[in-house]
């Protein structure tokens, strides 16, 4: 459990810092301003939200996550709309990863957390009523902290989604992911069931999300998820399904494309743990969020030992985060939770 757990924190991280350099260019813009398609770490250009960044360097999408993860498991796995509010307030202390990258929802959340009175206006209104991807790519560990428990796995997303992002596709798009992730930690997990629970945890979200959130303009995440699993399952080689879920489904911001997305590209490859964050990190535009959720489902499937041996050691000096620890940690709580899990069921 910790090899896929810690697998499912270097996915995440290392599809982040290497979708920094790539992010807002087409697949042909990376090819011609690298010269290849971007496998690895690189420094990200100058004309980019990254720029200044190190190879290896993080934005706000997994350092994000980090935050959350950090803060709960310091709670004991304890997961409360308080705890992830301290944790945001926490990571927007950071400016190295919040004062550049933080998206316009989750800054308008923090700023209300931190007890700044916020006028009602139009461009607010407008703020609050986007459906993008920011609750999705944070929400990894969420699915790591419930090893095989589904149904918990998107009660949290619920709780965590909920102190940023209040509508149903930002929820539908959330609990995808947890579920995924949930169900990739098993031993007997492969692509099928994790693309199976993903999808199930996008149609919970989104029946929980019309009860709790608030309605939002945008396609459905589960229908869309449908469609770029299709794809990634059919015929072409991973780079063709690639351009191919691009154009379809696109790769943008808002949650029905990058969830659907991460998905079919993680099924497009098979769920190899390398192969998922590569097609993620050069499909052009949103890459480091894309590559950041696909990163954390594959890597968790596949465990650490998937990816080259330089990826977590760089992850770790370049961003000053100790992802080992946190990934013993969530173990812990993992394993506790997951036999009270099993207890209950036996005892049902």
């Amino acid at each position: 459990m910790y090899d896929r757990i810690l697998g499912g924190l270097v996915g995440a991280a290392a599809g982040d810092a290497m979708g920094a350099a790539t992010e807002a260019r087409t697949t042909e813009q990376i090819i011609e301003y690298f010269g290849h398609e971007v496998t690895d770490f690189e420094k990200p250009p100058m004309d980019t939200f990254g720029a200044g960044n190190v190879p290896g360097q993080l934005t706000d999408d997994f350092s994000s996550a980090y935050f959350v993860a950090r803060h709960i498991a310091d709670n004991h796995g304890e997961v409360t709309k308080e705890i992830v509010q301290e944790a945001l307030i926490d990571w927007s202390e950071h400016a190295v990863f919040f004062d550049r990258f933080a998206g316009p929802t989750t800054r308008l959340a923090i700023r209300r957390y931190k007890g700044e009175q916020i006028e009602r206006s139009g461009g607010v209104e407008l703020v609050t009523r986007q459906a993008t991807n920011g609750a999705a790519m944070k929400i990894s560990p969420i699915g790591l902290l419930n090893a095989g428990n589904i149904g918990q796995a998107v009660k949290d997303a619920v709780t965590v989604t909920m102190v940023t992002h209040d509508n149903y596709l930002a929820l539908s798009g959330a609990c995808a992911v947890a579920a995924a992730v949930s169900r990739a930690v098993m031993p007997d997990a492969d692509v099928y069931h994790v693309l199976h629970a993903g999808l199930y945890g996008a149609r919970e979200g989104e029946r929980i999300g019309r009860e709790v959130a608030r309605d939002v303009a945008g396609p459905s995440v589960a229908k869309r998820m449908e469609m770029a699993i299709d794809i990634g399952l059919g015929r072409g080689t991973p780079r063709e399904k690639m351009v191919e879920i691009g154009h379809r489904i696109g790769a943008g911001l808002h949650v029905s494309e990058a969830i659907p997305s991460a998905f079919g590209l993680f099924a497009a490859n098979g769920g190899d743990a390398l192969g998922s964050v590569v097609g993620a990190v050069n499909v052009g535009y949103d890459t480091d969020t894309i590559a950041t959720m696909s990163g954390a489902i594959a890597g968790t499937l596949r465990g650490a030992g998937a990816y080259p041996v330089h990826f977590l050691p760089t992850l770790q000096e370049a961003n000053h985060l100790d992802i080992e620890k946190l990934a013993r940690d969530l173990t812990e709580i993992a394993q506790d939770r997951l036999r009270k899990h099993k207890g209950g069921d036996a005892d049902e």
